[in-house]
């Protein structure tokens, strides 16, 4: 049995649709699943074994988009059409999505339930949509319900999936035995914190751990960001630079005795890792993105707190702002997460 999973989307998203890669494997032993992701997903995916191929669709971000994407998103149509699937998910809920998904010569195509109606054309080529309302839930929860409506699959649902063996090794961090990873980039704007919190909470945790790890993405504001905090702090502080791969993250995360950052795909990461989690949340809505599976704490605007009613909750959440977030409350999240570790 083959099956494809197309889900093009952020770094993130690839990720958190692992549990149900593994959840499928678990139940179809003999299955051979591949994935469709965005360019730049495939790192994040380097440690789910279940994955038997990827294909790539154009980059995560306009800026990574190239002049060829056209001509090689041809030639991951003529791929697809060469390959006999026996299922096709569509769970990305979008027109490129299920776009491949009809162009497949797949025997069975489902989509995950759109949340703008379908056209004609595309009723007539999907086999079926799902049903499960995935509006107020985990967006794994997503993924595995809307599979596991035409695809059986045993529950629980499984974690993230990073397994350590597929880990790469970061020598500029080999010899570090007690620290924290800090993340203080996120190309969204909307995630960012500023920097006199990062340094607050840096300073704090360098009262606790030997080291601290500040990691950042490949981009210029993030960099620097990163470079300004480890001029401040000194030698003690080891600067990733934004040249971590995602194994070489994931080897990382799976050391670290905590993880701090925005709602990122190193976040999702850090809970494939098992590393315990204090995450930072600003609009976006934490129903949706928590740390699966993982030891936690969220971070949001001081003095928020969130209400019974879905509609009012969210309406209330996309108010916040990262920067009505207080070091001292990330702190103490910290000290409250890392004192439940030692009693358990």
């Amino acid at each position: 049995m083959r099956i494809l999973l197309i889900k093009p989307k952020q770094i993130g998203d690839s990720l958190i649709l692992t549990p149900t890669i593994t959840a499928i494997k678990k139940a179809y032993p003999e299955a051979e699943i591949w994935v469709m992701v965005r360019r730049g997903c495939e790192g994040i995916l380097a440690g789910c074994p279940s994955i038997a191929q990827i294909l790539t669709l154009a980059g995560v971000e306009k800026s990574d988009r190239r002049p060829g994407d056209f001509w090689r998103q041809v030639k991951v149509l003529l791929r697809l059409w060469s390959v006999k699937f026996d299922y096709v998910f569509e769970l990305g809920d979008g027109h490129r999505a299920r776009l491949f998904s009809m162009l497949s010569r797949a025997k069975r195509r489902y989509s995950v339930k759109t949340s703008s109606p379908l056209k004609e054309i595309e009723r007539r080529r999907f086999t079926a949509v799902s049903t499960f309302d995935w509006e107020t839930c985990h967006r794994v929860e997503k993924d595995f319900y809307s599979v596991s409506e035409f695809l059986p699959l045993r529950q629980p649902i499984p974690s993230l999936c990073f397994e350590q063996k597929f880990a790469q090794r970061w020598e500029e961090g080999s010899t570090l035995t007690d620290f924290c990873v800090v993340q203080v980039g996120s190309r969204q704007g909307f995630n960012r914190w500023h920097r006199e919190g990062w340094m607050k909470v840096c300073r704090a945790m360098l009262k606790r751990f030997q080291n601290v790890v500040i990691s950042c993405g490949p981009v210029a504001h993030e960099m620097e960001e990163a470079a300004w905090l480890q001029q401040d702090l000194g030698l003690r502080a080891i600067n990733t630079q934004g040249r971590t791969t995602w194994p070489e993250m994931a080897w990382l995360l799976g050391r670290a005795k905590l993880y701090i950052g925005p709602n990122t795909a190193a976040m999702h990461l850090a809970a494939a890792c098992r590393c315990p989690v204090v995450a930072l949340f600003g609009p976006s809505i934490e129903d949706h993105w928590y740390p699966w599976q993982a030891p936690y704490r969220i971070v949001t605007s001081h003095g928020y707190v969130p209400v019974e009613d879905p509609v009012e909750r969210y309406a209330r959440v996309k108010k916040r702002t990262m920067n009505e977030i207080e070091a001292v409350d990330v702190v103490a999240a910290c000290e409250e997460l890392l004192s439940e570790g030692r009693m358990s």
